[in-house]
């Protein structure tokens, strides 16, 4: 059973994840991420059932989560009024997203944020956690994605998608398959222990 609950009002979660490939022939600098690797970048929404809703795929390694995020069509689907938000939904992003009326991201930690403010970053830590086993259950049924090795680059994108497709067909079949470990991708700048959420949640 892949359900996983989500809060009241929250429709999906956000995230890129790295996928990585041989070093192209053409502006091979570009595609190299923070984490010293030749990748390109999917952006994906996610669920309660772990199937993805959007996905964009394509944007060299370099470029940081924000920015594909406003270069990809999904960016303006949460601008008021597209009409694929109705009002009180919302997607649930890291820090590294902008914060906006249908997209809903912790508050940064300076070392100064409130108990209530520990306790729904903490909340929403949790429910994120879908989008990154999401991409570990993608990476765990088509291990090809670990290195996406493509002589033509322009048909790489293409293959990331139609592998988030199958997925979400695996899925609705009910064809498990084991979870790769958890991607750590994501640029949380947010930790809240679990002493810290229960003393958030008493209070």
């Amino acid at each position: 059973m892949y359900a996983l609950v989500f809060c009241a009002g929250v429709v999906g979660c956000v995230d890129g994840c790295h996928i990585p490939i041989a070093a192209p022939h053409r502006d091979a600098a570009s595609y190299v991420n923070r984490k010293g690797f030749h990748s390109v970048v999917l952006q994906a929404v996610c669920n309660h059932n772990m199937q993805f809703t959007d996905c964009y795929a394509g944007e060299v390694g370099s470029v940081h989560d924000a920015c594909v995020l406003r270069r990809s069509e999904l960016f303006r689907k949460l601008q008021p009024p597209s009409g694929h938000f109705t009002a009180g939904t919302h997607i649930l992003g890291d820090p590294a997203y902008p914060l906006l009326e249908h997209l809903i991201t912790p508050f940064k930690d300076t070392g100064r944020l409130s108990r209530r403010e520990l306790a729904f970053n903490a909340k929403l830590s949790g429910a994120r956690c879908t989008i990154e086993r999401s991409f570990a259950l993608l990476k765990g049924r088509f291990r090809r994605l670990k290195m996406l090795n493509m002589s033509l680059v322009k048909h790489i994108p293409s293959v990331i998608v139609a592998c988030c497709v199958l997925h979400n067909v695996c899925i609705e079949m009910n064809d498990a398959v084991e979870c790769e470990p958890l991607e750590t991708d994501s640029d949380d700048i947010f930790h809240t222990t679990a002493a810290d959420s229960r003393a958030a949640y008493r209070a």
